[in-house]
């Protein structure tokens, strides 16, 4: 008798979190062949959920609603069923195509899980109680400060002007990935004398210094004395090498990092992680069955663990990462990104292409088309195109 092949979504609490989940599983609904399972403690929701297939599971009293979530989802395997292969997904995961049911094909070893966009030193102010986050965000606030008083294109407020100079960068990066139509163009604007036309809607004053729309309103400045300004005002330098903001010479103001996570499952767990800067895992999607039993629980219970010590916060990506380096997984090949495909709304890297057939999370380097997308951040905001392009294909009117 061959396995069932099934999704599961875990979510308990607040009706925001419910709304995410019934969104996810109209998308689901639509593009996949499978059945769907919903994981829940219904004595915690503020609404009804509406899934044929519903799991009604207590949960220790004593825990808050995340904790919760995170003990159905650890525990995952103590509440299913035996005998088929599941995947668990975030409900901020959305199916985009009826692709999204090739992930069961990728099951293989212990568990399958996707790579997270971010490492382990970035996801470490994250995961523990340190002082780091605290530091950065003193920079950061700083660091803003002072741009918004001298970065004049911050001073722009139109949302048409602003879509416009989204669109522009995009440009930029698409223009970079063409050697030979980078040099053309460079050559082209150096030898401009006034105007350097980007195209029909897009222009450069050399003079004044500004990019220009058709109609000649100011999209962005080219404000070559804001490192300058920035650096006489403050303790900050803009290292051109590296295109960053530093403080104190060595820490980068946008990308806060540290080995506090690594030092701290050492301390509390008794393990090692190797690799300073692995490339962790992200808990949002994996497949397991009943191989996986083994792993899931040393899982659970170490982020159970941790809800009891101050040190930790309340994540349980931080115990994945212990749990991956005790049981040796730390090589193991992870599932493809079509099937996690992160949207970080805060990534400047993050782009929809031209032709709306693509995305792409490394300014155009690569292309992507997901069968299964995970929106950090923002879930629902009209007027993101990305967001946007997922309500289209989710759409069953």
């Amino acid at each position: 008798m061959s396995e069932k092949k099934v999704f599961v979504f875990v979510v308990c609490g607040a009706a925001e979190h419910i709304d995410t989940l019934h969104f996810s599983l109209k998308a689901l609904r639509k593009f996949s062949a499978n059945e769907i399972w919903v994981l829940t403690d219904s004595s915690r929701n503020e609404k009804p959920i509406e899934c044929e297939h519903l799991i009604d599971q207590p949960t220790p009293a004593q825990l808050n609603h995340h904790q919760a979530s995170i003990y159905l989802k650890t525990g995952i395997h103590r509440f299913l069923p035996k005998g088929n292969i599941y995947c668990y997904l975030d409900t901020d995961v959305v199916a985009l195509s009826s692709a999204c049911d090739e992930v069961f094909r990728q099951r293989s070893g212990v568990i399958n899980f996707a790579q997270d966009h971010c490492r382990v030193r970035s996801f470490s102010p994250h995961a523990v109680n340190c002082n780091c986050q605290k530091q950065w965000n003193v920079w950061h606030n700083e660091l803003e400060g002072l741009l918004d008083k001298y970065d004049y294109s911050r001073h722009i407020t139109d949302p048409a002007m602003l879509d416009k100079r989204k669109k522009l960068f995009r440009k930029f990066d698409l223009i970079k990935q063409k050697p030979l139509q980078y040099g053309l163009i460079s050559a082209r604007f150096l030898l401009s004398p006034v105007r350097f036309k980007l195209d029909e809607d897009t222009y450069y004053h050399r003079w004044k210094r500004h990019w220009h729309d058709a109609e000649g309103r100011v999209m962005l400045y080219a404000n070559e004395n804001l490192f300058k300004l920035v650096e006489k005002h403050s303790r900050f330098v803009w290292n051109r090498w590296k295109q960053r903001w530093f403080a104190e010479g060595k820490y980068d103001v946008y990308h806060m990092e540290c080995n506090h996570l690594i030092e701290q499952i050492n301390a509390t767990f008794g393990i090692t992680v190797k690799e300073e800067n692995w490339q962790h895992w992200n808990g949002g999607v994996f497949l397991f069955d009943d191989e996986s039993q083994a792993f899931l629980d040393a899982w659970h219970q170490k982020t159970m663990h941790i809800f009891t010590l101050p040190e930790w916060k309340t994540r349980d990506q931080g115990t994945l990462i212990a749990t991956a380096w005790e049981f040796g997984l730390q090589e193991q090949l992870l599932l493809s990104k079509r099937f996690n495909f992160i949207a970080d709304y805060n990534s400047h890297h993050l782009a929809l292409s031209e032709d709306k057939a693509h995305l792409s999370d490394d300014s155009f380097k690569t292309l992507y088309d997901p069968a299964l997308i995970h929106v950090y951040h923002n879930f629902g905001l009209k007027g993101w195109d990305v967001w946007d392009w997922i309500e289209q294909k989710v759409d069953t009117h």
